[in-house]
C-alpha cells in the first residue's frame, strides 16, 4: 500500500509521525489521557479536533489522534492516517449501554455495528457489513483476558444523531431505542460503523473498545468520576495491550 510524502490536510501529520497501530478517541482530552500511558509520549500535531500523540509501549510504536464526535470526522481521521502508515485503527471511546444488565463502566468490544449514520453509505451501499478486523478482534479479547478484564462482545449500533437516542432526547428515546435493544444490539454511539468501514475499504484493521457512561434501557448512570475512569482505564489498557501484540 502507497504512503503519502505529504502532511494530510486535517490531522497534520506526515509518514513517520504516527505508528501502525492508532487509538482514536472522540475527545482531544483523552487522547492526552492515553498519551500519558506511552513511553516518552510527544505531541505531533493539533488541528480542530484532530490532536496527534505517539509514543512507545513496550518499545512499539503507538499513536493516539481524536476524531471529535461523529462518523464524518472520524472518517477523516481514519483516510489521513492510513495515508502515511496507519494500518490498525482502534476506537476507543463512550457509548449508551442498550441491554438491560450491562452496567455502566463495563468494557465494549465491537464485533461489528448496525450502519445508522450518513457517511458510510456515501461510500458503499448499506448491504455492504460494517465489521470490526478479525485479527485485530482477537487481539483485542487476547489482551483483555490476559490483563483480566472482563468484556462483553457483539454488535453496536452507530448513528448521527446524539439528541434523538439519548437521555437529552426530545420525546421518548426509548421508542426509538426498543427495536435496536429488543435485537440484542449492545450499544448506540457515533463513529464505529465509519471506522469498521473505511478502514476495511482501504485494505486496514479497524475495531472498537467502548465503555457505557450510562444504560439507556434502565436509566441507570456513572455517579462518580472514579466509576467511568476505572472503565477508560480498562479500555485504554487492553487497546495498548493489543497494539503490543501486533507489534
Amino acid at each position: 500500500m502507497a504512503v503519502a510524502t505529504e502532511v494530510q490536510h486535517h490531522i497534520k501529520c506526515k509518514p513517520g509521525d504516527i505508528g501502525k497501530t492508532v487509538l482514536l478517541p472522540g475527545d482531544p482530552g483523552r487522547a492526552k489521557l492515553i498519551a500519558n500511558y506511552f513511553e516518552d509520549a510527544r505531541p505531533i500535531a493539533a488541528n480542530r479536533e484532530f490532536h496527534t500523540f505517539t509514543g512507545k509501549v513496550d518499545g512499539v510504536t503507538v499513536s493516539t489522534i481524536s476524531t471529535g464526535v461523529g462518523a464524518p470526522s472520524a472518517s477523516i481521521t481514519v483516510e489521513e492516517a492510513i495515508n502515511i502508515g496507519a494500518r490498525n485503527l482502534i476506537r476507543v471511546g463512550t457509548c449508551g449501554a442498550l441491554q438491560e444488565d450491562i452496567v455502566p463502566g463495563e468494557l465494549i468490544i465491537a464485533t461489528a455495528a448496525v450502519r445508522g449514520d450518513g457517511t458510510t453509505p456515501e461510500y458503499i451501499p448499506l448491504s455492504y457489513p460494517a465489521v470490526a478486523d478479525f485479527t485485530l478482534l482477537r487481539a483485542l479479547v487476547d489482551a483483555a483476558e490476559e490483563l483480566g478484564i472482563d468484556y462483553r462482545l457483539g454488535i453496536v449500533r452507530t448513528h448521527d444523531a446524539f439528541y434523538i437516542e439519548s437521555p437529552f432526547a426530545h420525546g421518548d428515546y426509548r421508542q426509538r431505542i426498543k427495536v435496536w435493544s429488543d435485537s440484542k444490539v449492545l450499544a448506540v454511539e457515533n463513529e464505529a460503523a465509519a471506522i469498521f468501514v473505511v478502514s476495511s475499504l482501504r485494505g486496514c484493521a479497524g475495531a472498537a473498545l467502548l465503555v457505557p457512561a450510562g444504560n439507556l434501557v434502565t436509566g441507570r448512570e456513572i455517579k462518580s468520576p472514579d466509576e467511568i475512569e476505572k472503565g477508560i482505564d480498562a479500555m485504554i489498557r487492553v487497546a495498548l495491550r493489543a497494539a503490543v501484540k501486533l507489534g
